[in-house]
């Protein structure tokens, strides 16, 4: 993570943070290979499944980076990037784990939210978030895990 007044960079390999949900991730998309392979009668079946799965998995297993600055949000994912200045978003919600960003217009090809994780450097991105957001964009939300 690098951090200035200006900006604020880090990076999320949320498959490295959670062992045991990359483990079961794994024996699923296994299984789920095995499965296809049998039912289909050809192993090309199953490995094509395999890379469609990691595909839209993508998120999980690869590392992604993410950038908040006074002029907007750099979100570089394994397969696309997304760079909106704070007029293109319409709100930011977070809470201590990720924020949900909501963009003003949609594209053809592209969502109209995207999740960033924060990871260890939770704190510093929250502060960075409320401080760089324009007022009214960023709203902090429930935890979602019963803390007062």
């Amino acid at each position: 993570m690098s951090s200035d007044s200006t900006q604020i960079k880090w990076s999320v390999l949320p498959a490295r943070d959670r062992p045991v949900a990359t483990l079961w991730a794994l024996f699923v998309i296994l299984m789920l290979a095995v499965f296809v392979s049998l039912i289909s009668g050809d192993w090309i079946w199953g490995a094509l499944s395999v890379v469609f799965l990691l595909i839209t998995l993508s998120h999980f297993f690869l590392r992604s980076h993410f950038l908040i600055s006074t002029a907007g949000i750099r979100a570089e994912f394994p397969l696309r990037t997304r760079q909106l200045s704070w007029e293109a978003i319409q709100w930011v919600r977070y809470d201590d784990l990720s924020a949900l960003v909501r963009c003003r217009r949609r594209s053809l090809l592209r969502s109209r939210e995207f999740t960033m994780l924060f990871g260890a450097e939770g704190p510093a991105v929250i502060g960075a978030i409320e401080r760089m957001a324009p007022d009214g964009v960023a709203t902090r939300s429930s935890s979602g895990r019963g803390d007062s």
